[in-house]
């Protein structure tokens, strides 16, 4: 019985100091225990059992824990653009308005007033004016869009000053008048017509000042001061880029009569998704315009270069 009880004490002895070697990092932190590996180098000729090492900086062989999934052999890949969209990210776009102010370049008033709108604004230059070509070359420097107001006959017969275009002219006469008015006003990119309630209904004399606005890459805007007006229809028959005016803001030049143009001008962008106003460097027109365009608006207020057709 001593004999039986002194194997176990010595046995629980063994087991003891055993396990203290084997679990003696139990209590260690984890996050400072390196990973175990097996280590295999050790021959197996030295019966030896193959014991733990710290894991080293050798690139492991087992795969990764996170794969990309492959695609089944019958099944192709989503792209995002056929997620479908909600309605709430579907919005139509905004209607767009249009503001040119005709009639620049006579003085130095209307000159730096039209220069004080925004940059949207569009500035219709006449030719061979005092202060044209000054005001083109600043409206340059504010990479503001200006263009020529070329002046053409109308049926009241009123005066055109510089530059004018008339219906008696010659082919040759005609596109000489209007290539210097062009040559006298830098910068432009296109041309809109000063009265022209005549001219601009003779097909004829509409397509000599296509022919100039094709060879010089201008666009045009037919001021459409008669409804019979042939300006839009020839520009497109020629492939000029080209677009018509909505809206007439200053006829009556009072700022509740503007504001009703303007009015007017909102509901038609509304209407047909944009619409384009002409006034003038009137006080009233240049100082109702410089407080209401920086005002919230219903529409959004672009160059006129994104409406042409």
């Amino acid at each position: 019985m001593r004999q039986l009880l002194s194997n176990w004490v010595l046995a629980s002895a063994i087991f003891s100091c055993v396990s203290s070697v084997l679990y003696a990092d139990e209590a260690a932190d984890p996050a400072t225990v390196p990973f175990p590996v097996l280590d295999r180098g050790v021959p197996k000729s030295m019966g030896q059992f193959p014991y733990l090492v710290p894991l080293t900086n050798q690139k492991s062989d087992w795969p990764p824990l996170f794969k990309t999934p492959k695609t089944l052999p019958n099944e192709t890949p989503k792209s995002k653009t056929s997620l479908e969209i909600s309605a709430m990210d579907a919005l139509p776009a905004p209607p767009k308005i249009a503001v040119v102010i005709d009639d620049v370049g006579y003085n130095r008033r209307g000159m730096e007033e039209s220069l004080a709108l925004p940059l949207p604004v569009v500035l219709a230059i006449l030719p061979e004016t005092p202060y044209g070509a000054r005001t083109a070359q600043r409206a340059h420097l504010q990479e503001r869009i200006t263009i020529l107001h070329a002046p053409m006959e109308n049926e009241r017969e009123l005066k055109l000053g510089p530059g004018g275009l008339y219906v008696n002219m010659d082919e040759q006469t005609f596109k000489q008048t209007l290539y210097d008015d062009l040559d006298s006003t830098p910068y432009v990119t296109g041309v809109n017509n000063h009265m022209g309630s005549l001219l601009t209904t003779h097909s004829e004399h509409m397509g000599w000042v296509m022919d100039i606005m094709a060879e010089r890459s201008l666009f045009f805007i037919d001021s459409l001061t008669s409804p019979k007006s042939v300006a839009y229809k020839t520009a497109v028959e020629r492939g000029v880029r080209t677009v018509t005016r909505d809206i007439f803001l200053d006829n009556v030049r009072s700022e509740e009569a503007i504001s009703k143009q303007f009015e007017r001008l909102l509901k038609r962008a509304h209407k047909q998704g944009s619409a384009i106003a002409i006034g003038h460097p009137y006080p009233e027109t240049t100082r109702f315009l410089k407080r209401r365009l920086n005002q919230p608006l219903s529409a959004q207020l672009v160059t006129i270069d994104t409406l042409l057709q």
